[in-house]
């Protein structure tokens, strides 16, 4: 963690701060408003204006956070008021000034940050207006200037609006609603529209004259206004927050998706609001969904269809090669044999996109039972010892409670310890081990499978449980597979009650392990 420096201006900063005769005071709503409005604006779940004195950040305004200070040399606020421009932590993880500070490790666990300076009169940075969310994010170029207008909104009220300020406020606001790229609104309680930003002409076509002869009720659908209506009478009876979507009318007859976040004012009578246009999101939404029922329809069918005749192929060749036509000819043994193992191969493909499909649609049954895990440790091990010595690999189990018992799906747990075993078997040197250790961890089960191979490229680590994915190097292409087996091992393990989890260490192996609840204590617990 690198703690913020020390201002060159720090003895004037300090004196200007105080000047403002602001720290410690009491919450003023000319503050919560705008922190309100930067939460729902950017989304954020947090937004502060926050002042910096010797060894604090104190909030003057904050939004989602509860505590009123935190120190200064933990803050991200500190290191904001070090230059003019917008400060911005894209994901404070992998940054090296933030990645291990306790706002980020703990609560409130900050990801994302963006602060920009707020200036005393004599133009001293005293402070922030700041956004925090618990979710890394990109901040584009109309973000910085949309958070600068709302700095500037800030400072105004920071030094407590003389004449020629509010000239400047008025101004800015009036910019911040020209190029807002969102729909901003404020609206009364009714829906009549009182302000709106240019963004609404050009979203939705009408004039302003048009817009604000009608109301946000009545620019709904007729199919939607009933709902639309609903939520404006939550906001009626004291909801402080509402979110909804709704299709709004064109000028031309057409009509896009609105999605709002509004904050309602019981005691002004107002409603201040967001709206934005999400109808392409929607549409790729849905047309993403409908291609995804086309695929998963078409893979059941041509798997069903396929696994059938395959069955029977992969039995009669496995007869030819077990002699029952009686002795081949070498050359025709072999091609046989070749037959033999890829129609193995593909029936295997085929019953893991079966199982895939199954899972994605909510379909794959388990029965779950009490069951004793060290034999099917066993049998799992005993089942891959010729896999195993193909590829000149020794398996080593280490059971440390061998009475032990978990509810699994008997055959789905044998299923996981095969994708896990062949993995670790292909990806094993010769001569190398591979383990399969059972133990007692925290109070559950812990099932691990252990190589000593080169390890996960880092480049692919993100990517080891989606579908289909392989490593893409030249030592892993030669191996056989095909990119299922790890997806549907993680599927199987949640389904038992497990979170499937792997550590690498390059040029040292790779271990996958899962937690699974113990059903009742074995004997050689105590």
């Amino acid at each position: 963690m690198l703690p913020p420096p020390t201002p060159a201006d720090e003895p004037r900063r300090l004196q200007a701060l105080r000047s403002l005769c602001l720290l410690d005071t009491p919450a003023h709503e000319r503050f919560d408003r705008i922190v309100r409005a930067a939460a729902h604006l950017f989304r954020v779940p947090i937004a502060l204006v926050s002042l910096i004195d010797e060894d604090r950040q104190w909030f003057k305004a904050r939004q989602g956070l509860d505590a009123p200070q935190t120190p200064r040399d933990v803050s991200f606020c500190g290191h904001a008021i070090l230059s003019s421009a917008t400060f911005v932590v894209p994901d404070a993880l992998r940054d090296a000034r933030f990645h291990d500070n306790p706002l980020v490790l703990g609560a409130p666990f900050v990801r994302f940050y963006a602060g920009h300076p707020l200036r005393a009169a004599d133009g001293s940075r005293v402070g922030t207006l700041c956004l925090i969310d618990s979710q890394p994010r990109d901040f584009s170029g109309a973000d910085l200037a949309a958070l600068a207008d709302l700095a500037g909104w800030a400072e105004v009220e920071l030094n407590a609006l003389h004449e020629r300020e509010a000239r400047i406020a008025l101004t800015q606001q009036e910019r911040f609603f020209e190029v807002s790229m969102d729909m901003l609104c404020i609206a009364a309680m009714d829906g009549t529209f009182l302000r709106l930003s240019r963004a609404w002409s050009r979203t939705l076509g009408f004039s302003d004259a048009e817009l604000y002869s009608t109301s946000l009720v009545d620019l709904a659908l007729e199919e939607d206004r009933a709902a639309t209506s609903r939520h404006l009478a939550r906001a009626r009876d004291g909801a402080p927050v509402l979110q909804f979507e709704h299709r709004a009318r064109r000028h031309d007859g057409s009509w896009r998706w609105l999605q709002w976040n509004a904050v309602a004012d019981p005691e002004e009578g107002l409603l201040y609001a967001v709206a934005r246009d999400v109808t392409q999101a929607r549409l790729l939404e849905e047309e993403r969904q409908r291609v995804e029922r086309m695929k998963n329809e078409f893979i059941s069918t041509v798997s069903h269809e396929l696994r059938t005749p395959l069955t029977s192929i992969r039995g009669s060749l496995g007869l030819l090669c077990g002699g029952v036509a009686g002795p081949l000819d070498a050359q025709v043994a072999q091609m046989v044999g070749i037959a033999h193992k890829n129609s193995e191969r593909l029936l295997r493909l085929i019953n893991d996109i079966l199982d895939l499909e199954k899972m994605e649609s909510g379909r794959l049954d388990l029965h779950l039972a009490p069951t004793e895990v060290a034999p099917l440790l066993a049998q799992a091990l005993q089942a891959h010892q010729g896999y195993a010595d193909e590829y000149g690999v020794r398996l080593e189990a280490v059971v440390d409670a061998p009475h032990a018992r978990a509810r699994v799906d008997e055959d789905r747990f044998i299923q996981v310890l095969a994708n896990l075993l062949s993995n670790a078997i292909k990806f094993s040197p010769q001569g190398e081990r591979v383990t399969l250790s059972l133990t007692r961890e925290a109070g559950a089960l812990r099932v691990d499978v252990r190589d000593y191979g080169p390890g996960i490229p880092e480049a692919f680590q993100a990517r080891v449980f989606q579908k289909f994915a392989q490593a893409d190097a030249s030592d892993t292409r030669k191996r056989p597979g095909t990119g299922l087996g790890l997806s549907i091992a993680q599927g199987l393990v949640a389904r038992m009650g497990g979170t499937l989890r792997f550590t690498t260490t390059p040029g040292a192996g790779t271990r996958f392990s899962f937690d699974l609840p113990e059903c009742e204590p074995g004997p050689d617990a105590a």
